[in-house]
């Protein structure tokens, strides 16, 4: 019997697709040589939103899928379909499809996302001859972190013609902190207290729960004086926005500070909290920054 095409594309996790898109599109906003007009841009970000969030972010997903053969729920697949055969190259072909589409911008659009392809098998390829990067703790975290941060970051800014200069790596780095202090909260609701390092190798369960998310708050205060380093608007709406991303990335850091007195008390209410808090306050920043530098401003 044939496998329903729609099993695959479940494995992409179609869920993630919008959310995953606000961290490419923030790199997009940042951009000071976007095209004034609106075809373009629009052209642009559908270019954007195949590359990173359909075809490189889903294609990792469902070789991570094919690599830990999931079963039950996983992030955002709360009731993932039987693992369709071949689902492990399918996985690696569509991150492949994802640099050809990300060539339609010029070569560096195309390095990155070829990067992030070495990256997604070293993460996740149980089979290979080294110890994959998602039990290695810290190296998880790191990947994870650049992968949703540095990468995307750079990813948006890069399918423009703007020169790489301080500024973006600055801003760069600025969300990748913040995805280092805030992602491993979707390891801890996964963890037990009597969880150890060797018995869920990754992050979390090598610093602990509460060091971890101590080390989150104050990655997040990092990422607002990272952020306050580039610069803010002078006034109006993109100063209002401006404000508001850094009055949540503060808040941020004081959930995962109280939410380190008792880490495995509500852990997925929590870490569905500090997630929505991390993505408002991208939101915020990334209205902000498409304020400032949209031609005329």
């Amino acid at each position: 019997m044939r496998t329903p095409a729609a099993h695959y594309i479940a494995y992409l996790r179609p869920r993630t697709f919008v959310p995953t898109f606000l961290l490419a599109a923030t790199g997009y906003a940042a951009s000071p040589r976007r095209p004034a007009s609106t075809i373009a841009c629009v052209t642009d970000l559908a270019i954007l939103f195949a590359t990173y969030s359909v075809l490189l972010w889903g294609g990792a997903n469902a070789f991570n899928s094919a690599e830990d053969q999931d079963r039950g729920p996983v992030n955002l697949l709360p009731d993932p379909p039987p693992t369709p055969p071949g689902l492990a190259p399918f996985g690696i072909a569509v991150q492949v499809f994802a640099i050809g589409v990300a060539a339609l911008r010029g070569w560096r659009p195309a390095a990155i996302v070829a990067a992030s392809v070495v990256a997604s098998v070293f993460y996740s390829w149980r089979g290979a001859p080294w110890r994959r990067g998602k039990e290695i703790g810290v190296v998880d975290n790191l990947i994870n972190a650049t992968g949703t941060g540095f990468a995307a970051i750079a990813l948006g800014y890069a399918i423009t013609p703007a020169p790489i200069d301080a500024r973006i790596v600055l801003i760069a780095l600025a969300f990748t902190v913040a995805t280092f202090g805030g992602v491993p909260t979707s390891q801890i609701f996964q963890l037990t207290p009597a969880d150890t390092y060797e018995t869920a190798r990754n992050y979390a369960s090598l610093l602990g729960a509460r060091a971890t998310l101590r080390v989150g708050a104050l990655l997040f205060v990092a990422h607002v004086a990272l952020l306050a380093a580039v610069g803010w608007p002078p006034r109006g709406l993109a100063l209002a926005a401006w404000v508001g991303w850094a009055v949540l990335a503060l808040a941020a850091s004081g959930h995962s500070l109280e939410w380190s007195r008792n880490p495995f008390q509500k852990p997925y209410e929590r870490m569905t909290r500090q997630f929505g808090m991390m993505m408002m306050s991208q939101t915020l920043w990334a209205l902000a920054a498409w304020l400032t530098t949209s031609p005329g401003a």
